[in-house]
């Protein structure tokens, strides 16, 4: 059965490769703004209250260099997503009804295509970018483990968490696509959607930043597992059973959006109007 999914996954590997620039543009741009956060947090901690070795919010001066470097790795490998566009594009220009009659999942194949992205994306960006930033890191006492089964054990759970994350940012994707079938303005909801999930994923800063209670509120959501979280976890600042539960809330996240993704399309499918038509 997976078989028929398979070109799916291949052609969204394959889409990948064909724009190298983009890799080369976000190899650039990555490396400005990492430039800029250093300078922004040196300045940060050189002005606190203990100078350069203040923990902020639980996050000493080096291990927020680390976590700037980290999330931005990471945003690119998992936040890269085609998924809401396609659903707009083909409800745009009427080629959705073709979905409808395939012999596939219309949600599966979503899924296969965006696994083929995100895995090109990983296997040559964003693996070899994480394993020599930690190899340089480690080298210059920025990132320290314990023993080798607390690294070891810290990749584990950070591929796992990463996967699940993948899987519940093009659930977030897929929900909001079918909401194109009630609305043109997918330009819009897919603004939206960029924003607020950069902002509660601590793309722009952790989560221990935020206030007291809307700080719990958004650890309870789904939106710090995506990014966060997995960078916690890499860097060694959780313990096996807190790596566990950010893991666990990944997979329940995932089971309650398709659920519900499943839901809206059912009524979505019933209702869909091609525009112009």
């Amino acid at each position: 059965m997976l078989k028929k999914y398979k070109p799916f996954f291949k052609a969204g590997a394959m889409g990948q490769m064909a724009y190298k620039f983009n890799i080369l543009s976000w190899f650039v741009i990555s490396i400005l703004e990492w430039t800029c956060l250093i300078f922004l947090w040196f300045s940060v901690y050189r002005a606190s209250e203990g100078g350069m070795d203040s923990v902020i919010n639980g996050f000493s001066f080096k291990e927020m260099i680390v976590y700037t470097v980290f999330i931005n790795i990471i945003t690119f490998a998992v936040f890269v997503n085609e998924t809401f566009r396609q659903i707009a594009d083909e409800i745009k220009d009427g080629t959705i009804a073709i979905s409808f009659i395939r012999p596939i999942s219309y949600r599966g194949r979503f899924v296969a295509q965006n696994l083929g992205t995100v895995t090109m994306n990983f296997l040559i960006l964003a693996l070899p970018s994480i394993a020599v930033s930690m190899f340089v890191f480690i080298k210059i006492g920025f990132l320290s483990y314990s023993g080798f089964w607390i690294l070891a054990r810290s990749i584990v759970f950070f591929l796992l968490t990463i996967f699940f994350a993948v899987l519940v940012n093009d659930s977030i994707s897929y929900i909001l696509g079918i909401l194109c079938f009630y609305t043109t303005q997918a330009w819009g909801i897919n603004q939206m959607r960029e924003v607020i999930v950069s902002f509660l994923a601590g793309v722009l800063i952790p989560v221990s930043f935020f206030p007291g209670t809307f700080r719990d509120v958004v650890n309870a959501l789904p939106f710090a597992g995506l990014a966060q979280n997995p960078v916690l976890i890499l860097q060694g600042k959780t313990s096996l059973g807190e790596s566990a539960i950010m893991l666990g809330k990944n997979v329940l996240w995932l089971v309650v959006f398709e659920f519900f993704g499943w839901l809206l399309f059912r009524a979505a499918s019933k209702k869909v109007t091609v525009q112009g038509g």
